[in-house]
């Protein structure tokens, strides 16, 4: 591992986080919850709304449905012995992605993204390289996120880099990839 590789500032795959009942029964309770449909693709927010434009601080959302609170705990030693407070679960279908950024900084340190229902590629670039691009630029580093894996970034891989799915990338799934990210909230 190259040592300017994200894996090597602080982000970790834990492949297998769930087993494949688990993610089952995890997809059906998320398919059963409404999902807001003002961005390009459907959001559910649990604990904190995420605020994507940033002017004000997180604002309190629906709580915790049991299987989050369930994934809460059981990413809580990724989080230091701190209990996640927010949960954003997104749906990616193929073609669809999000813009490369850096999770906002009314969020504590450490970010974890469960992968679910397909495997996706992600892209990671360091934040200090201009210009700015929404989707892949040369030099990204990629990597798949296996579906029921978690990747937790923490250190730099939180603070120095951003992250995103690049459209193009995505076009070539078969399947639809959710993603259910949990967060604390900065002090």
């Amino acid at each position: 591992m190259a040592r300017d590789s994200i894996f090597a500032q602080g982000a970790v795959i834990v492949p297998d986080f769930v087993t494949p009942a688990e993610e089952e029964r995890l997809l059906l309770r998320i398919s059963q919850a409404p999902w807001m449909t003002e961005l390009s693709r459907r959001v559910q927010h649990y604990g904190y709304r995420y605020n994507y434009t940033g002017a004000s601080r997180p604002v309190p959302a629906a709580p915790f449905p049991r299987w989050a609170e369930v994934m809460a705990d059981r990413l809580r030693e990724h989080f230091g012995g701190t209990l996640p407070l927010q949960c954003i679960v997104n749906e990616y279908r193929p073609g669809q992605g999000i813009g490369m950024h850096a999770d906002h900084r009314d969020f504590g340190p450490v970010v974890a993204s469960l992968s679910l229902a397909d495997d996706w590629p992600m892209r990671f670039r360091p934040r200090s390289v201009r210009p700015y691009a929404r989707d892949g630029q040369p030099g990204d580093e990629v990597a798949v996120l296996p579906r029921r894996s978690v990747l937790v970034l923490a250190g730099a891989a939180r603070s120095a880099w951003m992250h995103g799915i690049d459209r193009t990338d995505s076009a070539r799934a078969l399947a639809t990839r959710l993603s259910a990210t949990f967060r604390t909230l900065a002090r």
